[in-house]
């Protein structure tokens, strides 16, 4: 029964992590056409990818109709330019844009 126990805990742990990798931002993508989103990429391996993110062009989706997606739009896109090593988060859902994870926060290295 202990083992059990032992084995839902450790499981029902890695359903609760975001999403998360670590490398360079290597593509943003904005426009018109997708109103108050900004898509990027990162260069690593998603880790607890989110079993609604299907697209392979984009790793995370921001909302940026906010002030606070403007100041994450801003820390992105400063990230990128700079060619930083970020450690990105997602949450395990896919509701700013189908298929693109939504992002949680950025840790700048």
């Amino acid at each position: 029964m202990k083992y059990l126990l032992a084995a839902c805990l450790i499981f029902s742990g890695a359903s609760f992590a975001a999403s998360n990798e670590t490398g360079k931002i290597t593509s943003i993508l904005t426009g018109p056409v997708y109103g108050d989103k900004l898509f990027f990429k990162v260069n690593g391996t998603i880790k607890y990818k989110a079993s609604c993110h299907t697209n392979e062009h984009f790793d995370y989706v921001v909302d940026i109709s906010t002030s606070t997606g403007k100041a994450y739009m801003s820390l992105i896109m400063a990230a990128y330019a700079a060619g930083k090593t970020v450690t990105v988060s997602g949450y395990h859902e896919c509701s700013i844009y189908p298929g693109v994870s939504n992002f949680r926060s950025l840790n700048s290295k």
